[in-house]
């Protein structure tokens, strides 16, 4: 079998509704050598025949024999994977049809480069683009403690995994994705990529990336302390990977978890959690990470998680509308510049 230049690996479990879109994104791609590893995690919701309804040479479909769960099913897919490049893709999001071509274009001319994302824009169940994303949120090149600080600082910088294409050895030489985490499972290996190499960014929205109730995030939100587990989990394999680098990062990581924890709140009451479940994982939070006590952002978001999810949706909507409205404009006369 020959070799593509990338692999896209899709995941999945359960998303036949989305699964189609996302696998048209991928088929629809300007650049043409890879293939498209769909890993069915023993899905019971029709999405084998969702994917047999496609016929591409490019399109190669795996079934486990049993759920294997999330994080492990991406790693299946590393070690199933047949290119150097990989993108770890999600089974409801949407490929623009210039991602791939950009992001082999950044790994093909500087082999320094581990890891390359994008701007990604949300879209809503129905596909409707929820805001625009600013412009400039990463440097085009970052590394090592410089991307961890940066992915840590203040102005909460997310690298949106389904962009991400990295170089899979560097990956599996890593250990690939640690099976212990889930929520922020991703942002961990990034983390340990960036002291491989640099991490690149393309400023351009080549991403849709779909926020709705059934997604794992919204699950663990809504999952009593098991967000609060991997907050601190995260942390802490933060600090120890800072510390192997001889480093010191723990007010930062402090202060960023404490913004965190504090955002849950609101966040797990906008998915339906009760107010009992808010207030059990509020106290949590306190007993186990007490610097969420002189967090304002926790302060100001503990008495407005009490509000009906309704009212918090509503907030949340207008929110970001007002946000897109500025980032458009931001992105608009950025793009004017260059």
């Amino acid at each position: 079998m020959r070799t593509p230049k990338v692999t896209v690996c899709l995941p999945t479990f359960n998303k036949a509704r989305y699964l189609p879109t996302a696998i048209e994104s991928v088929l629809a791609q300007e650049f043409r050598d890879y293939e498209l590893l769909i890993v069915d995690d023993a899905s019971t919701d029709g999405t084998g025949e969702a994917v047999q309804s496609f016929h591409d040479s490019r399109i190669r479909y795996i079934r486990n024999p049993e759920n294997l769960g999330l994080v492990e099913n991406w790693n299946r897919c590393l070690a199933l994977a047949l290119a150097e490049y990989t993108i770890i893709f999600h089974d409801d999001d949407v490929m623009l049809p210039k991602l791939l071509r950009r992001e082999v274009e950044v790994l093909e001319s500087d082999p320094e480069v581990v890891l390359v994302h994008t701007a990604a824009q949300p879209i809503d169940s129905n596909g409707a683009v929820i805001c625009i994303p600013p412009p400039d949120e990463w440097p085009a090149l970052t590394s090592g403690l410089e991307f961890i600080i940066r992915n840590w600082g203040p102005k909460e910088a997310f690298v949106i995994m389904p962009s991400v294409m990295f170089r899979k050895s560097l990956a599996l030489k890593l250990g690939a994705f640690d099976t212990d985490m889930q929520y922020r499972v991703d942002a961990d290996l990034w983390q340990r990529l960036a002291f491989e190499g640099k991490i690149a960014y393309v400023d351009e929205v080549l991403i849709s990336n779909r926020i709705h109730s059934s997604q794992a995030t919204q699950r663990i939100q809504t999952n009593s302390l098991q967000m609060l587990d991997e907050r601190l989990k995260f942390a802490h394999a933060t600090r120890k990977l800072v510390a192997a680098h001889g480093a010191d990062l723990g007010r930062a990581i402090d202060r960023r978890t404490s913004r965190e924890l504090a955002s849950d709140l609101p966040q797990m009451r906008r998915w339906n959690a009760s107010i009992p479940d808010v207030l059990r994982y509020a106290w949590a939070a306190v007993r186990t990470h007490p610097q969420v006590l002189y967090c304002r952002r926790f302060l100001t978001y503990f008495p407005l998680a009490i509000l009906p999810p309704s009212v918090i949706r509503w907030l949340k909507r207008t929110h970001v509308r007002w946000l897109s409205s500025r980032w458009a404009a931001a992105r608009k006369a950025h793009e004017n510049r260059h």
